[in-house]
């Protein structure tokens, strides 16, 4: 039971951790994007980049599936 207690405990610090580090992340990316304007320009643009990108990817994925 104590053992079950500790793996509980030490899930919920881990959660805690990553939660406070990733919102202090968040946090310095907001003030460096305010910093700096053109990134916040480019960041806006960036889906317009990667969706195209994985649609090739997944569609040469599913060419390669169905010819193997």
């Amino acid at each position: 039971m104590k053992v079950r207690i500790g793996i509980v405990l030490a899930s919920l610090a881990l959660c805690a951790a990553l939660f406070w580090s990733g919102s202090v992340l968040v946090a310095l990316m907001m003030e460096w994007l305010v910093a700096h304007p053109w990134v916040a320009k480019a960041m806006a643009a960036l889906p317009m980049l990667v969706l195209p990108l994985m649609a090739v990817m997944v569609s040469r994925g599913r060419a390669g599936a169905g010819a193997a």
